[in-house]
């Protein structure tokens, strides 16, 4: 469907501007789309919206921002302004859209709290430095530097790891997983990295409702979930869409068909998937039938794994998938490639 990068996550951060735009041209040649994440969503959001705007100019491309929040709260109540900022490029040509999921916390791997200097070489590289006494030490120097410090280690969720010793950690923020090993944040921090060779991920609280709010509001704005399903996982992974639906649509921050469109026919028209996306003759019946009044996600951060109420019935190309709110053990997708 075209070409992807996390430029906020090594090795894609040491790409510049130039080697992507270089990139995307030969994807825009096949008529694919640039999905990116952006390289900075905080302190940098401005610059990093003008940064994947100017690729989609030189290469002539859709540019499309993988799940797009303003994170950090010193930031927060700029999203009105990085919308402004979106509708402007929008304006002067740039096919621009975005996705996002319905909650003010986020998930991904524990290391990316580590300063981007850390994980240079590889996980093999990352983990040896942390082996090592003083390369420790000149990470520890850097770490008030890396990505996400300022939201509090009270706002880190340990979310999934692989080991019997560290299982029981899953689930608490990292102060209550250092209370409980006797060492600082930071050496926990560490330690579970090392300990768990890099398989760790967590949830931050890095968001704002209101920002959350308004940049749903946008007409070309998707619904996502962003979901890593493992150990105890961010609640979006089994929510994301009945949320949008069972509370958002009712407290009317969108409306019911908007939301539908969001998660329908926007994405397959992004996409260039021409034969999904509506309820038409001669289109693939993948179709999901709710109940509007008691749709709603169930899953908490302490209890994710919860199917969501109101979902009766689910067809995937044209087979019943769920009937009656079971699963009927039907396989019925199929892989989608670009055409």
């Amino acid at each position: 469907f075209g070409l992807s990068t996390g430029l906020i996550y090594p090795p894609c951060v040491y790409a510049n501007s130039a080697e992507l735009t270089e990139l995307c041209s030969v994807a825009a040649n096949y008529g694919g789309i640039f999905g990116v994440h952006m390289r900075n969503e905080g302190d940098g959001l401005f610059d990093s919206i003008d940064e994947v705007a100017k690729i989609g100019v030189d290469a002539r491309i859709h540019v499309h921002v993988s799940h797009f929040k303003v994170s950090g709260s010193k930031n927060w109540g700029k999203a009105g302004k990085a919308i402004a900022k979106i509708n402007a490029h929008r304006n002067d040509g740039v096919e621009f859209t975005i996705d996002q999921y319905p909650y003010i916390a986020g998930s991904t791997f524990l290391s990316s709290l580590l300063p981007i200097s850390a994980h240079e070489g590889g996980t093999d590289r990352m983990l040896e430095r942390l082996r090592d006494p003083s390369e420790r030490e000149q990470i520890r120097g850097l770490i008030t530097e890396s990505r996400g410090l300022n939201w509090g280690w009270q706002n880190i969720l340990v979310t999934s790891m692989n080991s019997e010793k560290n299982k029981p950690y899953e689930g608490l923020n990292l102060r209550e997983v250092s209370e409980r090993r006797g060492e600082d944040p930071v050496e926990t921090l560490f330690n579970i990295i090392m300990e768990e060779e890099n398989a760790v991920t967590m949830v931050s609280f890095n968001m704002s409702e209101e920002d959350v709010r308004i940049i749903m509001k946008s007409p070309f704005q998707m619904v996502c979930t962003d979901g890593i399903v493992l150990g105890k996982p961010h609640p979006r992974a089994y929510g994301s869409f009945p949320r949008v639906l069972g509370q958002y649509v009712k407290e009317g921050v969108i409306r019911l068909e908007d939301a539908i469109r969001k998660m329908t026919s926007l994405p397959a028209q992004t996409f260039g998937i021409r034969d999904r996306g509506l309820l038409k003759e001669g289109m693939f019946a993948d179709v999901t039938i709710f109940d509007p009044d008691t749709i709603i996600d169930k899953g908490t951060y302490q209890d994710p794994i919860q199917f969501p109420e109101g979902i009766e019935y689910v067809l995937v190309n044209g087979s019943v998938t769920v009937e009656n709110g079971v699963h009927t053990g039907k396989r019925a997708g199929k892989v989608l490639r670009h055409r």
